[in-house]
């Protein structure tokens, strides 16, 4: 049900140092989110903020053991070129995840875009770790502001109360925390 289901997007690299900050900022907000209604999130099963955000669903579940974890994979071979480690994170979040929506059996240009879109489409809040106006994560969020989703960007300074998306005629206003 797309009207109780969060996603998650994010930046592939995490400063070490930020980890534990950014660990307890997803805890609150999936908390919010849950008491809110949410049961279902969605992740995209990528390096850096995605693996954090699904490691934490899944420790969440000692507390709401009702909270549901899909992946959306947008390649059956995603982490294909990643490191051995990368891998063996990635088959235990598969493992434990409720579903797994594979989009595409092998990787095409775009693919990353299109698992993206998908996530959004079938959510109606997004949390987010958006400090960069380029690349994948500042389009998803892009779109979830056309969309109209409300949008929880954890990068952000508690100090700030908004911002608008520079790279694009969409203005939105952001939640921080």
């Amino acid at each position: 049900m797309k009207t109780k289901t969060a996603c998650f997007t994010g930046h592939r690299h995490l400063l070490q140092d930020k980890r534990d900050t950014l660990s307890l900022l997803i805890d609150q907000a999936v908390s919010e989110a849950y008491q809110n209604g949410y049961r279902r999130f969605l992740c995209g099963g990528a390096l850096g903020f995605d693996t954090l955000a699904a490691k934490r669903i899944i420790l969440s579940r000692s507390i709401h053991p009702d909270i549901k974890l899909t992946l959306v994979v947008p390649c059956e071979n995603q982490a294909l070129h990643w490191s051995k480690e990368d891998q063996a994170v990635y088959r235990d979040i598969r493992e434990q995840a409720d579903e797994v929506i594979i989009l595409s059996p092998v990787y095409y240009q775009g693919c990353m875009q299109t698992r993206n879109r998908y996530m959004v489409d079938h959510s109606s809040l997004c949390i987010c770790y958006l400090f960069s106006f380029r690349g994948g994560t500042a389009y998803t969020v892009r779109y979830a502001s056309f969309c109209n989703i409300e949008i929880i960007n954890l990068a952000m300074d508690h100090s700030q109360t908004d911002i608008t998306l520079r790279e694009n005629q969409c203005n939105s206003t952001f939640i921080s925390r």
